[in-house]
């Protein structure tokens, strides 16, 4: 009686399956907040604003602050976030572009008249 075969498996593919299930316990543990910090200063990580609970993008996920450290957000949460995250840019873009008026700006606003005087030289 023969026995059935087994698949070989080859040493990428099993490389491929540990790296799937660390990130998998990864995106379910607590980050401590140093270390979600050190990924934004290495750029591992992308904050969406400078502003306080911005969210964070790391390993193609979302992660927001959660007490002790940074938890990811489930793959339809983070589908969703990406789409308010695009729009939020476009309008920071935007209104990046627009800046206030300078002091430069009013001095050059206090002009000399359109039509100079009669006579003047």
């Amino acid at each position: 009686m023969a026995e059935p075969s087994t698949p070989t498996v080859t040493w990428a593919a099993r490389m491929e399956l540990l790296k799937d299930s660390a990130q998998q316990r990864l995106l379910h543990a607590l980050m401590p907040t140093a270390a979600m910090e050190q990924l934004i200063a290495d750029g591992k990580a992308e904050a969406l604003g400078q502003f306080e609970g911005s969210p964070v993008h790391y390993m193609n996920r979302w992660w927001r602050p959660d007490g002790l450290g940074w938890v990811a957000l489930d793959e339809a949460a983070s589908a969703e976030l990406d789409l308010h995250a695009e729009r939020y840019r476009a309008a920071t873009a935007s209104t990046a572009s627009v800046r206030p008026p300078t002091e430069t700006d009013a001095e050059q606003r206090q002009t000399t008249p359109a039509h100079p005087e009669a006579g003047a030289a």
